[in-house]
């Protein structure tokens, strides 16, 4: 008989979930309610795939007796055992590094070509037609994948993939992990079901593009190493700065964490970081797009992509990092691989990305840009560094110091604050000490507690060309302290906007006071925390004075309170 396989329950999980009242059947909602610690929903609306393919018929074969028999499947789904999923899964040391990915399978015999064709010439019952995307929907296939469980049966420690290829003509074809050479392109056979074909190429195609987030992870491993390496020569934080393993794990996964934090366009900040590879920014969003679509569609799936309460040493110091790192990226690519194994095993974790219909013309891959997918990586270890070091964020809200600096407000500023320099932004967006956040409106920049009158405007350029973006570093640190979260582990947030990774950036963000405005109040500097003990002080001795013998007054070298909009006290930055 068939035996389906397990849900995963929620109480074996310790699964918690915010404001997600959805356990979802075939990638749509039911009810109850179930979580994933570090992944977090509040879906106020699936995304509109999802909602058109919730939106179709359960019951179009053999009507009431087969959806009760669905529902029995359903039912017997959160008490099976799942023997795929507790099987041995092969570990990063076990799958090869020298693997080339078959893309789309053009040139082998019996694979149909990703025809250089228009949609409207695809022929969905043609395969000779050539493929496309639109085949899923118009040949109502996850109602018909649906049925196909219903109607077959499978060995009891089978997975869903084997059974499936295993029964429609393709056993050789070996999809239940990442197992790249053993995993192709299913050959066309003679009078060829096309519903046959195109879930079995399904099948293929979200194996092959694990496949390629796999091999991305491994190919990034030198390079993050020497990026720990330069990050640690810029910042020189102390040895004995602590990271979480947790928290490293999810920003090598890549992709996942690079959304910036509170609802922003993420393809926006992918243009904005790969600027002059557009193809890569494609591919980026779309590969975002598949996996939110799916976790929100069934969010049992982010529970390999984002580990929670790692065993052993949970923290990894600085100085050890870089040798610790090819263990570190090998059991993010046994997370993937246990991914893949439950996608392949479980029908409704498959039909959440499969439903999608973004499967079915090619196997979609993430782009040979390890630099770009580290991103996420660089930011949590730069601002890791920079909180070692007593280092904080600041925002000046809903100022823009270039306008500041050059919009006639000049002749208002304090006659000992020199900003002139800062007439235009830089490429990445920088001026003198600052960046400014368009999607805020407000300028952020950098304070040292220790050494207030340290600039940062080189650092800020030197890592948003090489390391990360402004995006990422303080958008996302704001976003994660407006909502409460400052000094809590990353966290992944799914919505109906997408997907979100809180608290990559470890800043703390300090905004500057504007409540004491022409007042010299030493207490008056920030609105969450204590003024710093050189604050208004004075700068030193009669040297540091005007020629008019008035004295001047310290503040932060990146210091945009509302001091510096009167001229009754003479401020110094440097």
């Amino acid at each position: 008989m068939w035996r389906p396989f397990q849900r995963h329950a929620a109480e074996a999980m310790q699964i918690k979930l915010r404001s997600y009242n959805a356990v979802h059947h075939y990638g749509c909602p039911l009810s109850g309610a179930t979580s994933i610690p570090r992944l977090q929903f509040n879906v106020a609306a699936l995304p509109k795939p999802l909602q058109s393919q919730c939106g179709q018929s359960l019951s179009t074969h053999d009507d009431a007796k087969n959806a009760a028999e669905r529902s029995q499947i359903v039912a017997r789904m959160d008490t099976a055992a799942n023997a795929v999923i507790a099987a041995d899964i092969p570990t990063a040391t076990q799958q090869s590094q020298d693997i080339t990915l078959n893309r789309d399978g053009q040139g082998q015999a019996g694979v149909i070509p990703n025809l250089n064709i228009t949609r409207e010439e695809v022929d969905c019952l043609d395969l000779t037609t050539g493929r496309d995307n639109k085949c899923w929907e118009e040949l109502q296939l996850t109602t018909w994948v649906q049925n196909w469980i219903v109607d077959h049966t499978c060995y009891e420690s089978e997975g869903f993939s084997s059974c499936y290829l295993r029964q429609v003509g393709w056993p050789e074809l070996d999809c239940t992990g990442i197992k790249i050479p053993a995993c192709t392109p299913p050959p066309v056979k003679e009078n060829q079901d096309p519903r046959i074909w195109y879930v079995a190429y399904n099948i293929y195609a979200i194996n092959q593009y694990f496949g390629s987030w796999y091999m991305a992870v491994g190919g990034g491993a030198s390079l993050a190493a020497l990026n720990v390496e330069e990050i640690v020569q810029l910042i020189n934080p102390p040895d004995d700065t602590n990271l979480i393993l947790d928290d490293i794990l999810i920003a090598l996964t890549g992709i996942f964490a690079v959304a910036p934090g509170l609802g922003f366009n993420v393809g926006n900040m992918l243009d904005k970081a790969v600027e002059k590879a557009s193809d890569v920014s494609k591919s980026l969003r779309t590969g975002l797009t598949f996996v939110e679509n799916a976790i929100i569609g069934f969010p049992q799936i982010g529970r390999y992509l984002y580990p929670i309460d790692t065993p052993a040493s949970s923290v990894v110091q600085i100085a050890d990092l870089k040798n610790q790192l090819g263990g570190l990226i090998g059991t993010v690519q046994g997370n993937l691989n246990k991914t893949v194994v439950s996608v392949m095993a479980d029908p409704e974790e498959f039909l959440a990305f499969a439903s999608q219909g973004n499967f079915t013309a090619a196997a979609p891959s993430l782009p040979d840009q390890q630099q770009y997918l580290l991103y996420a990586f660089n930011t949590y270890i730069i601002s890791t560094c920079l909180v070692g070091n007593n280092v904080h964020g600041t925002i000046a809200v809903d100022t823009n110091v270039q306008q500041l600096a050059t919009n006639g407000s000049q002749n208002s500023l304090n006659q000992g604050y020199d900003i002139s320099s800062c007439v235009g932004y830089s490429s990445e967006n920088v001026c003198d000490s600052w960046w400014f956040s368009g999607n805020y409106n407000s300028t952020f920049g950098l304070n040292h507690f220790s050494h207030i009158d340290r600039g940062f405007g080189d650092l800020l350029e030197t890592i948003f060309q090489k390391y990360t973006t402004g995006q990422l570093l303080f958008d996302n640190a704001y976003g994660c302290n407006q909502n409460g979260n400052y000094g809590k582990p990353v966290t992944v947030t799914v919505s109906a906007a997408g997907l979100n990774t809180q608290c990559l950036s470890q800043l703390q963000i300090l905004t500057w006071n504007k409540q004491c405005s022409g007042v010299r109040d030493t207490t008056c500097e920030f609105v969450e925390a204590e003024a710093q003990d050189q604050f208004l002080g004075s700068c030193g001795s009669h040297s540091y004075f005007s020629v008019m013998d008035e004295p001047l007054y310290c503040v932060p070298n990146g210091y945009l309170g509302p001091l510096v909009n009167q001229r009754r006290y003479k401020l110094s930055r440097d």
